[in-house]
């Protein structure tokens, strides 16, 4: 009938049947726990990622209301309100404050490993700064080699502006779908 030899085999079989099975369930378990870790990781620095580009858009709408009483200003030259000199400068003081919001994403996307994004943002940042530098409210007229460097500065931002959001959202793109 059923020999002990027989016995022992099923038996065996039975306990790599079982063993296989408590080894699946646990790196099937172990898998999830990693997909779930990265997953948050992931989800974080995508989070990360739009905060920067909503820093950055806070400054360049700043930016943008700068330039509109820049361009104001140049077109009035001596007959330009005081009041809308004083918007000028309140526009000024607010540009100079949000840089703070540009430095911090520029922090944050050294931790991100983001050296190339980085630096990007640190060209566009100083070509605003060499733009708020090269009109001083306190002078009454701009000369037209101003306003060609103003034009040159303001193409220079746009352009520097549209190639970091597009880098931006590629590296957002390519590690939502990694």
């Amino acid at each position: 009938m059923i020999s002990i030899e027989l016995i022992d085999t099923g038996m065996k079989i039975a306990t790599g049947f079982a063993a296989s099975g408590l080894f699946f369930i646990w790196y099937n378990h172990k898998r999830n726990n990693y997909d779930k870790r990265a997953m948050v990781d992931l989800d974080h620095r995508r989070q990360l990622l739009q905060q920067v580009g909503d820093k950055v858009g806070r400054v360049h709408h700043v930016y943008q209301q700068y330039l509109a009483l820049v361009v104001e200003y140049s077109r009035m030259g001596v007959h330009w309100p005081e009041t809308r000199r004083k918007d000028l400068k309140i526009a000024t003081e607010l540009l100079i404050d949000v840089f703070r919001e540009l430095n911090s994403a520029e922090a944050t996307l050294l931790l991100l490993g983001e050296k190339k994004l980085e630096r990007a943002l640190r060209v566009y940042g100083s070509r605003i700064v060499s733009l708020r530098r090269l009109v001083n409210s306190g002078r009454m007229e701009l000369t037209g080699e101003d306003l060609n460097h103003i034009e040159e500065n303001k193409r220079e931002i746009h352009i520097l502006r549209t190639a970091f959001y597009e880098t931006l959202s590629d590296r957002f793109m390519t590690r939502q779908a990694a």
